[in-house]
């Protein structure tokens, strides 16, 4: 069981450093639906506070199916950048119908292992795009409250998460990380794992790298405890009870220290008096691919050259 336990936080703590590599060397195609609002952040929490009691009472075919489409959908998004679109769709496939083989074969060892690289591709892809969409700490930190209280009913004081996951366990795309499904599984859900990794992202993104580390280093003691916990034999841990006001008071000290300025190399190299002052610029690789008076010509030229997605940019006037 220790194994188990242990394998499960090495899961746990890889997935958080996957998703930091990715954020620091790719950027994922993304709609144009502009970043976070707080409507954003409400609708989110009646959407996962409600798929519980949803999902207990829909047929289990059409939850493995809608997870399915989930599955497919995040993992080509998160694997595009890095195989390029037609092999991430491509591969993408291959988890979704490996997934669902296996478990018709009754492969139940095959099935934990494309369910976790499921549940990884997921919480990689959705943090990642949550974090390069601009989520705000305070965002996070009201979600992260949310949460709070959602888990301590739903797993502290009730069986609701409990029966919820019980009934989707050892099916394809169940959501979450494990290493032992049955009586004595070893797992944690999707959502703790998305709140254990966004958070250190947007604190490092925001605030810099000490407050990056010092969230990392507060999940993996949170991690030590809950694990040493469950060990003794205290059974389900509403893993976000604790989580949840540890992210809200980071966010409040960090929120009253000065934020460091940000280090834009390729962009202020590429910028460096090569047009006037005020005129917007696409940017590709630390070189100017278009320009114009506004973000839509200096996409339209950029496109000229045959880039489809590129940053835009207006040069401003260096600081007196």
């Amino acid at each position: 069981m220790t194994a188990h336990v242990l394998g499960l936080h090495t899961l746990i703590a890889l997935t958080v450093a996957l998703a930091a590599l990715f954020l620091s060397r790719y950027e994922i195609p993304r709609p144009p639906v502009g970043k976070f609002v707080g409507s954003d952040i409400a609708v989110m929490i009646v959407a996962l506070v409600a798929m519980p009691f949803a999902y207990l009472h829909i047929p289990v075919g059409i939850v493995v199916t809608v997870f399915g489409v989930v599955v497919f959908t995040i993992a080509q998004l998160t694997l595009a950048p890095v195989l390029g679109g037609r092999t991430a769709a491509i591969a993408a496939a291959v988890l979704v119908g490996g997934d669902v083989a296996a478990y018709f074969a009754g492969w139940e060892p095959a099935v934990l292992v494309l369910n976790d690289v499921a549940v990884v591709l997921l919480v990689v892809g959705v943090v990642n795009l949550w974090v390069q969409t601009a989520v705000s700490p305070a965002q996070v930190a009201a979600l992260a409250a949310a949460l709070t209280c959602y888990d301590t009913l739903a797993t502290g004081l009730s069986s609701l998460t409990l029966d919820f996951v019980a009934r989707l366990d050892g099916l394809p795309f169940a959501p979450v990380l494990a290493t032992r499904y049955g009586a004595d599984a070893s797992l944690v859900g999707l959502g703790d794992c998305l709140m254990l990794t966004l958070w250190p992202l947007v604190a490092y993104k925001r605030y810099g790298r000490v407050a990056g580390w010092l969230a990392a280093g507060i999940d993996a003691a949170l991690l030590a405890v809950a694990a040493t916990a469950f060990l003794a034999g205290s059974g389900a841990i509403p893993l976000l009870t604790p989580l949840g006001p540890l992210i809200v008071a980071q966010w409040l000290f960090w929120r009253t220290r000065p934020v460091p300025a940000p280090s834009r190399p390729v962009v202020e190299r590429a910028l460096g008096e090569v047009i006037p002052a005020g005129v917007w610029v696409a940017l590709a690789d630390g070189e100017i691919v278009g320009e114009g008076p506004t973000p839509g010509s200096a996409r339209r030229a950029a496109r000229q050259s045959g880039l489809e997605t590129v940053p835009v940019v207006r040069h401003r006037p260096p600081a007196e």
